[in-house]
């Protein structure tokens, strides 16, 4: 009796054990499964323009270096990498996919792409896709990730048109210095501002204002001529700053006058002055003298012929 309810509890302590052990057996491979998953991130980027300024222009090339970074301890195979933009702003050097045979368990792997902007691009950040397909020995997998390309409008600015007035400019005359502007840009440029500098001229300066793409401004000036030019070494011109829309500043200069900035500033001319001077000051000749007596002597004749008239017109009345 006590062999048989040894067996039975013997056989029920089995039961349980079994049931634990299947148990375990069954989370443990789904917790195994899922600590090896493969991942497959972008880890760090870097964009880089072919301009010597660094930025992307509208129909300009640039290239994008990216890694792609295993992030589990298994091996992961067959990855095809492909980078799109979103509307086709960015067209790709070749297919634009990219094919890795494998990248070792918490490995990464650098890729080059080579693209081109389209020319009718505006001002703003666009998205780039880059996505991953892989694979491991126990199945397929896909990584979505998304970069931005900042694109920039070139800034390019011509002034002509630039000219003085004045025909004949003496010591201290008003110069007025005129000049056009032209935003022949894609992009905006703020607060165009021109001044005059030289060795002839004072220093006098107007304050434009922003100018929009393929638009022009008028620059008109008025400064003061403040040398004689004795050489012809002197240097006159106009000096236009403006900025961009990133507040980087840019300076255009243009020469005024002739040559490199010569300006002929004649010495007042006091000719006229001293001959009136001269007229008003001269001394009465002695036929001067006589001139003024007979026109008074007419004068008084006439005076007096006249008095008698008007008398004997009076005596003529008293007498009707």
């Amino acid at each position: 009796m006590k062999q048989l309810m040894h067996n039975k509890k013997y056989k029920i302590w089995i039961s349980l054990l079994s049931v634990v052990l299947l148990a375990l057996g069954v989370m443990i491979p789904t917790s195994r499964s899922e600590a090896l998953t493969p991942r497959v991130i972008l880890s760090e980027y870097e964009v880089k323009a072919s301009d010597a300024s660094g930025n992307i222009y509208p129909g300009d090339p640039f290239s994008v270096t990216f890694k792609l970074k295993n992030t589990s301890k298994n091996k992961v195979m067959n990855l095809l990498c492909t980078v799109s933009s979103e509307n086709g702003e960015f067209i790709p050097d070749g297919i634009g996919s990219t094919y890795i045979n494998e990248i070792p368990g918490e490995n990464e792997t650098e890729i080059t792409v080579n693209l081109s902007s389209i020319s009718k691009l505006s001002e703003k950040s666009y998205k780039l896709n880059i996505k991953t397909e892989y694979e491991d020995w126990n199945g397929k997998y896909e990584a979505k990730e998304i970069i931005y390309i900042p694109i920039k409008l070139k800034t390019e600015v011509v002034i002509s048109d630039t000219y003085i007035a004045e025909e004949e400019i003496r010591l201290g005359d008003n110069i007025e210095v005129v000049s056009t502007f032209n935003n022949v840009g894609g992009a905006e440029v703020y607060k165009v501002y021109a001044k005059t500098a030289g060795d002839n001229i004072a220093e006098a300066d107007c304050f434009v204002g922003n100018v929009a793409s393929g638009k022009k401004a008028n620059i008109d000036i008025i400064t003061k001529a403040t040398n004689i030019s004795t050489t012809s070494t002197y240097d006159n011109r106009v000096i236009i700053t403006y900025e961009d829309s990133d507040g980087n500043q840019y300076s255009e200069e243009v020469f005024l006058g002739t040559g490199n900035g010569h300006i002929d500033v004649l010495d007042q001319d006091y000719s006229d002055i001293i001959t009136i001077k001269e007229d008003t000051s001269r001394h009465m000749t002695n036929n001067d003298k006589l001139i003024i007596v007979i026109v008074a002597v007419i004068v008084i004749l006439i005076f007096f012929a006249v008095k008698r008239y008007l008398k004997r017109r009076r005596l003529e009345r008293n007498f009707e």
